[in-house]
C-alpha cells in the first residue's frame, strides 16, 4: 500500500511538472494571443492588465493598412498589394526556395560523405561542420561586399544563396549520420540488379531517409523564416521579410502599435507552428536516426 502511495506521488508530482513546464513554454503565445485581442488601452495601461477586459479584432485588420501599399506586377498589370503581404510573400518565397536548395545540396554531399571513402574526407566533413560554429556578425561584412558585388543586394536571390550557405553544413552533417546508418548491402544488392547511383539515390535511399530529409527541410526553412540579421542589412524594400517588416511597420520612434505588431507576430508564427505540427513525428525521428550505431 505504501508503495503504491509513493508510486502516484511520483507520478501526480510528475505530472504537475511537466504541465508547468509546458504552461511557461506556452505562456509567450497565450501573452502574444491576448495582447493581439485587446484595445491599444489596455495595452498600454499601467499597472498591467492580466486579462483583457474586452476583445476585439481590429488589430487583425488594421495591420493589412498600417505598413501600407507596394506597386507590385501582377499578370502583367501593377496593381497596389498591403505591404505586410509583400513581406509575408517574400518569406514564404526566400525560406520554400533555401529549403529546397539546401536539401538539393545536402543530399548530393551527405551521400558522397557516407558512401565515398577519399583522402581527407573526415577532415573536410569537420571543415564543414566547423563552419557552423562561425557566428554570423563575424563575416557579415565580408558577405556584404560580395553580395554587393554580385548585385545581389535587396534582393529574394542574394537572401536565398545567404541562407543556403548557412543551411548546408548542419543539412549535410544530419543527412550524413542517417545515410551511415543504412546498411551498404542494400546499395550493393540494388547495383546488382542494374541501378545507377542516381537510380539507388532516388528510389531507394531518400524513400528510407524520408524522416532525416524532412527534419534537415524544416531546419532550413524555419532557419531562413526566422532569421533577422541579415535579412536586415541585405535589404531594404524589395525583398524585405516579415521578420524585419513587423520592425519597420509597428515599431516607432514616437509611436508603438503594440496590438498590431502583437496580432502580425501572431500571423507570422503561423506557418513554422503548422509545419513542425505536421511534420513532428518525422522532424523528431529524423534528429534522432544514426545517432546510435547497432
Amino acid at each position: 500500500m505504501k508503495t503504491r502511495t509513493q508510486a502516484k506521488l511520483r507520478a501526480w508530482l510528475g505530472y504537475g511538472l511537466g504541465g508547468l513546464s509546458a504552461f511557461l513554454l506556452v505562456l509567450p503565445l497565450i501573452w502574444v494571443i491576448s495582447t493581439s485581442l485587446r484595445p491599444i488601452s489596455e495595452v498600454t495601461s499601467t499597472p498591467p492588465i492580466v486579462f483583457p477586459r474586452s476583445i476585439t479584432f481590429n488589430a487583425y485588420v488594421d495591420i493589412w493598412d498600417a505598413a501600407g501599399t507596394t506597386l507590385v506586377p501582377i499578370l502583367g498589370m501593377v496593381q497596389n498589394v498591403p505591404t505586410f503581404a509583400v513581406y509575408f510573400f517574400n518569406s514564404v518565397v526566400i525560406s520554400l526556395a533555401t529549403a529546397l536548395i539546401a536539401l538539393a545540396f545536402s543530399i548530393c554531399a551527405a551521400y558522397a560523405f557516407a558512401r565515398f571513402q577519399f583522402k581527407g574526407s573526415t577532415l573536410l566533413l569537420m571543415l564543414v561542420v566547423m563552419s557552423q560554429m562561425l557566428p554570423g556578425s563575424s563575416i557579415l561584412i565580408p558577405l556584404f561586399q560580395v553580395i554587393r558585388n554580385l548585385g545581389l543586394l535587396d534582393t529574394r536571390a542574394g537572401m536565398v544563396l545567404i541562407y543556403t550557405g548557412f543551411a548546408i553544413p548542419f543539412c549535410t552533417w544530419l543527412l550524413n549520420g542517417y545515410f551511415r546508418a543504412i546498411p551498404e548491402e542494400l546499395e550493393q544488392a540494388a547495383l546488382i540488379d542494374g541501378c545507377s547511383r542516381l537510380q539507388f539515390l532516388w528510389r531507394i535511399l531518400l524513400p528510407l531517409a524520408a524522416p532525416a530529409v524532412v527534419a534537415v527541410g524544416t531546419f532550413a526553412f524555419l532557419l531562413s523564416w526566422n532569421e533577422f540579421l541579415f535579412a536586415f542589412v541585405f535589404t531594404k524594400s524589395k525583398a524585405l521579410t516579415i521578420a524585419v517588416g513587423l520592425r519597420s511597420a509597428f515599431l516607432g520612434q514616437y509611436v508603438n502599435k503594440y496590438d498590431q505588431l502583437f496580432a502580425a507576430s501572431l500571423i507570422f508564427s503561423l506557418p513554422p507552428i503548422a509545419l513542425f505540427v505536421s511534420l513532428q513525428r518525422y522532424f523528431v525521428q529524423g534528429l534522432t536516426a544514426g545517432a546510435v550505431k547497432e
